[in-house]
């Protein structure tokens, strides 16, 4: 029966050392957790700048929640677009020095939802290697050409746009700061590759928020490219200690994301 066959891959699972389970914690995330009844020194945590459990931010979402309730009760299409994302973004776009922004539920569903959204058949994707799972997901939905090129090689990165040179729009994305290795993409060179090739550059940043440039605006702020880099993505659940994601960039940049 179905059944049997699920337990029996849970098992396969089990024997295999790859078993999971969710630890509970059960305090807020501080320099040391409560977890599974245990006190432990908490090593695992994005929220290291320790935003999610500051006072004020705690005071602005009650006083939210009291405003404007729990649910913005539909989709924003519909009639969920309420003050508080217009605020948000405003701020976000503020925050990156770009014209526009835009959240999404989370980083996986913005970096699918923007790479296939600016990226088609016809179209050509030059990806890093070590890029995360969703940009790596985002290019596959996307069904243009994929290229990818060995982690931070600039040689790899100009052959692949000279293969791709008849193709309808080219975008290379890149991390800022890669979240497994923790080096710094070599963005200067990147984004001057793109304007020799007529390429745009879609720069994921992540793990740069609240670190790197001034007011932790990131990499690209840091080595002030702003202007020259087409899109910017960026979570609020890393080191800003929230929840969801978001993409800066122009205004109209904007303006196709909500309508595809």
């Amino acid at each position: 029966m179905a059944a049997d066959t699920i337990h029996d891959e849970l098992q396969a699972i089990k024997q295999a050392s790859l078993y999971r389970r969710l630890r509970l914690v059960e305090n807020d995330q501080g320099p040391t957790l409560m977890l599974d009844g245990r006190e432990v020194i908490n090593f695992s945590s994005n929220n290291y700048l320790g935003i999610a459990n500051h006072p004020a931010l705690a005071e602005a979402a009650k006083k939210a929640i009291d405003r404007y309730g729990c649910g913005s009760g539909a989709s924003r299409l519909i009639s969920g677009n309420m003050t508080l994302h217009e605020e948000l973004e405003n701020r976000l776009a503020a925050f990156k020095a770009t014209e526009a922004a835009l959240v999404f539920n989370s980083g996986f569903q913005a970096n699918t939802g923007i790479i296939s959204t600016l990226s088609g058949d016809g179209d050509a994707i030059l990806s890093d290697a070590l890029n995360h799972a969703s940009i790596i997901d985002g290019c596959r939905l996307s069904r243009a050409k994929t290229i990818v090129y060995d982690h931070g090689d600039l040689d790899q990165l100009e052959d692949g746009l000279k293969q791709v040179t008849n193709a309808g729009r080219k975008l290379i994305v890149t991390e800022s700061i890669f979240s497994m290795d923790g080096d710094e993409a070599p963005l200067i060179a990147i984004v001057e590759l793109a304007e020799k090739y007529d390429a745009m550059v879609m720069v994921d940043e992540a793990h740069a928020t609240g670190i790197f440039g001034a007011n932790g605006a990131g990499v690209v702020a840091k080595l002030g490219l702003g202007e020259r880099v087409a899109v910017q993505m960026g979570t609020l659940g890393k080191a800003l200690g929230g929840f969801g994601a978001y993409v800066a960039g122009s205004r109209t940049v904007r303006e196709l994301l909500i309508n595809r």
